[in-house]
């Protein structure tokens, strides 16, 4: 079952894994001078909001990999890494895989209401999963965005 949601998330889902399809993992480990994260950083930060928005938050099973909470939580940044990180590759395989995963689960279920109701660091509350995967439409295309941004800065800098 198809759902504007779960269309939008995919669109912008694909649209980051393309963009970093080709990228050196090299490049995804720069920090621009005057920044606090990078490339991987932003893309396993996506997983991370993800699995908790997608998943935790509408009563599902998660799969954080090892360690991800330490890396890529909110408020994370890599040179507080105390171990090696996965690769960007790796990385870029969990997006897929939990995508598909949480389409699978969510797809006839967005207008579920969730239990209990998640209020946001920012005061914002959600009710059900069609709202939880709306604000996962906004913070991917933001940290694509970010994407965007730092690959430039670090070309323009080269």
């Amino acid at each position: 079952m198809s759902h504007f949601v779960i269309d939008q998330l995919s669109f912008i889902r694909r649209q980051t894994l393309d963009y970093v399809s080709n990228l050196d993992e090299s490049i995804s480990e720069i920090i621009p001078v005057g920044l606090k994260n990078n490339i991987k950083w932003n893309l396993g930060h996506l997983y991370v909001v993800f699995e908790k928005f997608a998943l935790q938050l509408t009563g599902q099973e998660t799969q954080y990999p090892t360690d991800f909470n330490k890396w890529f939580d909110p408020g994370t940044q890599p040179a507080e890494w105390k171990t090696t990180p996965p690769t960007l590759s790796q990385i870029s395989d969990l997006l897929t895989e939990q995508f598909e995963r949480a389409e699978l689960i969510l797809s006839s279920k967005t207008q579920e209401e969730i239990h209990p109701h998640y209020k946001s660091s920012t005061g914002l509350t959600f009710t059900n999963v069609e709202q939880l995967l709306g604000f996962l439409i906004y913070h991917e295309a933001m940290h694509f965005a970010t994407i965007k941004n730092l690959k430039s800065i670090i070309q323009n800098q080269g």
